[in-house]
């Protein structure tokens, strides 16, 4: 038996029928959220074991109950699809026997500071930062930096807790409202200036089986305050291969990854064309990720990684592929008021898939953080400017299908 930790939003990205040919490989236990029981019941249908909790992501007798489940059931693999699990899974599988020191390794993909210093290391580019623990130290990391500065959880997800500052006037109001435990769990940055790309990959047996990398439209933090993401997939560049190796230099030289891993990758491109480190996770990256991938490398990526990793069932070809299609993908955030009408499929040509998940009736605030989107689609092209020039379009379709009201974000 295999325990795999996994929040309800992934598990209804997949179909009963995926689901069901991962179980009869070998037999899997879904650890998850309790807030949506009847809908996993439903979604899964019959054959499937769960432990619900009720606030999963922080609840501590996950760890706990899932130890004694596993050692009591001689389960073989403890694994995760989403970044809150990283750190719980490693603890569990080390404190089981089932692997070592993969607490440690997977401290390099939580721990910012760590991850960043550990690039450094390596003569590659970071931006300039710090741990902080009060405000004496922010002010003396501005002092020598100046600003914009990024303050951010060191150990965060999904943008939540990132703060730009500009000015004095910024920090002040910042430390207003910072509660005295975060300051034991803060990182602070330099801000980068230059164009945010993302790039994700799948490795299986050590060799990559594919990496992709796409510019994103806007930022993570402009995407939380309401502007609509796109991801562009690159043509076949000089930059572009330059981020395809910068990628595998890192998955196969710097962090400890693991044979089979799934990697999510942040960078920013300056005006040089220099590559300044983000963030890499040892996940895939989030919202509409897995479909994008899936429609442009014609395997879906989470799927193979789970076979891999559950059952040992790999492809036949392990090379590297290139894309069969060229596509984008865009994530509509909500507005702030109540969803009257969303449309539910998309008539456009060029939309290989299309998910609204919003809610008509319910009140919707500001994102917290970047998996809230209301509707999510990919859409194929050409080049990478005519995924950007249908990207635009489908934004404006989507404006004018979308009815609110009270909506004070536009």
């Amino acid at each position: 038996m295999n325990i795999l930790l996994c929040p309800p939003k992934i598990i209804f990205q997949h179909s009963r029928e995926e689901w069901q040919s991962l179980q009869s490989e070998a037999p899997v236990l879904i650890a998850t959220c309790a807030s949506q029981i009847d809908n996993i019941l439903d979604h899964m249908g019959a054959g499937f074991s769960f432990l619900f909790y009720e606030n999963f992501n922080d609840n501590p007798f996950v760890e706990m109950d899932i130890y004694h489940y596993a050692q009591d059931n001689k389960a073989t693999g403890i694994f995760y699809l989403a970044e809150i699990d990283v750190l719980r899974a490693a603890r569990i599988s080390d404190r089981l026997g089932l692997t070592h020191d993969r607490e440690k390794k997977a401290m390099f993909f939580r721990d910012k500071f760590m991850m960043k210093s550990l690039v450094q290391s390596h003569q590659l580019p970071v931006p300039a930062m710090a741990r902080v623990d009060s405000a004496t130290a922010m002010a003396r990391f501005i002092a020598e930096q100046g600003y914009p500065c990024v303050i951010k959880p060191n150990d965060g997800r999904g943008s939540q807790g990132v703060v730009v500052l500009k000015n004095e006037g910024q920090l002040y109001k910042y430390l207003a409202q910072v509660k005295p435990p975060e300051y034991h769990n803060l990182l602070i940055e330099k801000f980068i200036e230059g164009e945010a790309y993302q790039i994700n990959a799948l490795y299986l047996k050590g060799k990559a089986i594919f990496v992709s990398a796409s510019r994103a439209t806007v930022s993570c933090l402009d995407f939380l305050s309401g502007k609509t993401l796109g991801l562009v997939m690159e043509d076949d560049t000089p930059l572009h291969r330059k981020l395809i190796a910068y990628t595998k230099y890192l998955a196969e030289e710097v962090f400890p990854t693991e044979e089979n891993a799934l990697l999510h990758l942040e960078v920013f491109v300056d005006k040089d064309n220099n590559i300044i480190f983000g963030e890499l996770a040892c996940r895939l990256g989030g919202c509409f990720v897995n479909e994008e991938l899936g429609a442009a490398f014609g395997l879906d990526p989470r799927m193979t990684w789970l076979k891999a990793s559950l059952c040992e069932i790999y492809p036949q070809d392990l090379s590297q592929r290139q894309p069969v299609l060229r596509v984008g993908q865009l994530n509509v955030p909500p507005a702030q008021g109540t969803l009257l009408s969303i449309a539910e499929k998309c008539p456009l040509p060029f939309v290989v898939k299309y998910r609204a998940t919003g809610v008509v009736g319910r009140q919707y605030d500001a994102m917290k953080l970047t998996n809230g989107e209301i509707v999510s689609a990919i859409v194929q092209a050409e080049s990478s400017r005519e995924i950007h020039e249908r990207l635009d379009a489908l934004t404006q379709w989507v404006a004018e299908n979308t009815l609110w009201v009270n909506e004070t974000v536009h």
